[in-house]
């Protein structure tokens, strides 16, 4: 597939990211944003992304390549990956018959993700309402007041 220049947003660029109603502190980035994305890697990549924002502290703040790329290089030394945030990957039109048919698939390809960070003019990344409300909707901040602890002393038979 050739690189796309352009990818459309995956909902509206957030500019304004104090106004947003979910903030990087409202989404739990310690385990895995399962069926955020998807995919795997997309949603891993999603997490250390939002674990990066938390740790910043500027909310929806964008940020640069070299800033994701520190952060991520603090624990992994093999550089760190979007995949499918930005741009989109090619993928079979039917995975049954790629597998099926293996080397000899001729069942073309589809563009698959991209458009839920944005690289924009400034040469940093934004992220989406579509990547904030997939992240806080897969694994949002448990909220303490919201769920009391049920307690054995408090269970009546």
């Amino acid at each position: 597939m050739e690189d796309l220049k352009f990818v459309l947003p995956q909902g509206s660029v957030i500019t304004d990211q104090s106004n947003f109603p979910i903030q990087p502190e409202d989404i739990d980035a310690s385990s895995h944003l399962w069926d955020a994305f998807e995919n795997m890697e997309t949603e891993v990549s999603a997490g250390w992304v939002i674990k990066f924002l938390q740790e910043r502290g500027k909310g929806w703040a964008e940020f640069s390549a070299e800033e994701i790329e520190a952060f991520y290089a603090r624990k992994h030394k093999d550089g760190f990956r979007f995949n499918r945030l930005v741009k989109p990957q090619a993928v079979p039109k039917s995975l049954a018959q790629y597998f099926a048919e293996g080397l000899h698939y001729q069942g073309g390809f589809i563009p698959k993700g991209g458009g839920w960070i944005v690289l924009a003019p400034s040469g940093k990344y934004q992220v989406t309402s579509d990547f904030i409300e997939r992240c806080h909707r897969s694994s949002p901040k448990p909220n303490p007041e919201a769920n009391p602890t049920t307690t054995p002393a408090s269970i009546s038979n």
